[in-house]
């Protein structure tokens, strides 16, 4: 009995030193230089980020990678008072941290904000920083970068007298622009909108915005940083609210403006359609989430125009006068289903459709039908299209002449990479190359990028380059 009790205390000695030792190397923090840390990027950078208004959370990890636990003795932001970047590791705030624990094959969360003083200056400017990290002697960086950009800020104002809004530094809308009745309001070349969550542009009196295809003027989000690793909020519907045209506005000039992910892309509400609505060239209107362009009773013309992607139609016309030369409307809108067509062409009583023509324009989209057609008998009816190459219900009367029907118009990239990026260029087999009509061709020579239609121009915003 003694010696099987002696047995079993010697193991229980035994076991106790090895479950000591075991124990004693998890816990053991090495003092090795020779042993580094890692990090998920050598470098964490932010996109465009206007001053006083700070950024969105950057993330990143660093890693432990070695079989030995690590104290990171400093990690230090190395100059946060002019670069504006804040950080938070592991949850702990500051501008330096001390003695940050890290075990053997493990890893800490890091998070980056920043926000950019004012750089009086009209471009953006590239902010630099970095975090120091020291560990048993060895030291490594991450580095920081951020472009800042000054903005001028509108909160709840109005234009009450004729107004320029130069191109020199971007215009950040927080809720809305209102241009008051009979004021006029101009968009130099370069202009830039950015429109918080929301916020819009509504016009009551006048807008002209003439940018130019070098310097065109640009409605969009105020976001630039992505939703996941590859998508940028750019590319995204429903980033602000849209523009509005009020029954009250009139001879509103659009020319080489890109607008994007907006709610609603362009609404123009009901007015007399003796006087131009809008006139519309080289306008984009993409990405949105309910309409690109919805137009009731109103009197446009349009040309060099591309209205691509929404949720709703790409261009909904409710009665009125439209003509539209050389235009691109296609729907490959894919954040969610869609069930509407790509064009839309309806009346009522209360709007009758008084003229609405299509010249070299292409229609087409991923349903099975990308125009539509609806028609109250007891008001007028008035349209045309003129070799353009469309996808729907084909028919062969007075109304459609030279069409191209349901073939695949050959888009050069239709979001290819899954980013929701598009080039509605035309491929060189498009079948709607070389079968514009020369004669009404002759009214925009040159297309949507400014480059010279052929004796053969081709249908739709885009000249194939030859």
């Amino acid at each position: 009995m003694i010696l099987e009790y002696n047995i079993k205390s010697y193991l229980l000695l035994i076991l106790l030193f090895f479950g000591l030792f075991a124990c004693s190397n998890d816990d053991d923090f090495s003092s090795d230089g020779n042993m580094s840390i890692t990090f998920s990027s050598d470098t964490i950078g932010f996109d465009t980020v206007f001053t006083t208004i700070g950024s969105a959370t950057r993330q990143f990890k660093i890693y432990n990678k070695n079989s030995r636990s690590l104290v990171i003795g400093s990690i230090e932001l190395m100059n946060p008072a002019k670069s504006g970047f804040r950080m938070n590791i592991d949850g702990e705030k500051g501008t330096k941290l001390s003695n940050v624990e890290i075990l053997k094959k493990d890893s800490l969360f890091g998070f980056i904000e920043v926000t950019v003083n004012p750089t009086d200056n009209e471009t953006p400017l590239l902010i630099r920083d970095s975090i120091r990290f020291e560990t048993n002697g060895n030291i490594q960086y991450l580095q920081l970068e951020a472009v800042g950009q000054d903005v001028y800020i509108w909160k709840s104002g109005r234009i009450t007298q004729d107004s320029v809004i130069t191109g020199k530094k971007p215009l950040l809308v927080y809720d809305s622009i209102v241009i008051d009745k009979e004021v006029t309001a101009t968009m130099s070349e370069g202009s830039k909108i950015f429109f918080r969550n929301n916020a819009s542009i509504r016009i009551h009196g006048r807008l002209i915005a003439k940018g130019t295809i070098e310097k065109p003027v640009i409605f969009r989000g105020d976001r630039f940083d992505k939703i996941d690793a590859d998508i940028p909020y750019d590319n995204v519907p429903g980033q602000w609210d849209g523009v509005y045209f009020y029954s009250e506005s009139y001879n509103n000039q659009l020319e080489n403006i890109n607008i994007r992910n907006a709610t609603k892309g362009i609404t123009f509400y009901a007015s007399d359609i003796q006087y131009k609505k809008a006139t519309l060239l080289n306008v984009v209107v993409q990405n949105t989430l309910e309409h690109g362009v919805s137009a009731t009773n109103s009197n446009i013309d349009g040309g060099n125009c591309l209205f691509v992607n929404s949720k709703g139609a790409a261009l909904n016309l409710n009665g009125g006068k439209y003509s539209f030369l050389h235009c691109t409307i296609a729907n490959y809108f894919r954040w969610s289903a869609r069930s509407v067509e790509s064009l839309i062409i309806s009346n009522s009583k209360e709007t009758p459709l008084a003229q609405c023509d299509f010249m070299n324009s292409i229609v087409y989209g991923s349903l099975n039908r990308e125009l539509s057609m609806n028609r109250n008998a007891e008001a007028v009816y008035n349209y045309q299209f003129i070799n353009c190459l469309i996808k729907g219900t084909e028919i062969s009367d007075s109304y459609f002449e030279n069409i191209i029907w349901n073939k695949d118009p050959l888009f050069k990239d239709l979001n290819t990479e899954g980013i929701y990026s598009y080039n509605f260029e035309l491929q060189d087999s498009s079948p709607a190359i070389d079968k514009a009509d020369k004669t009404y061709s002759m009214g925009l020579p040159f297309d949507l990028r400014g480059k010279s239609r052929q004796d053969s121009p081709d249908i739709g915003c885009y000249e194939r380059v030859k």
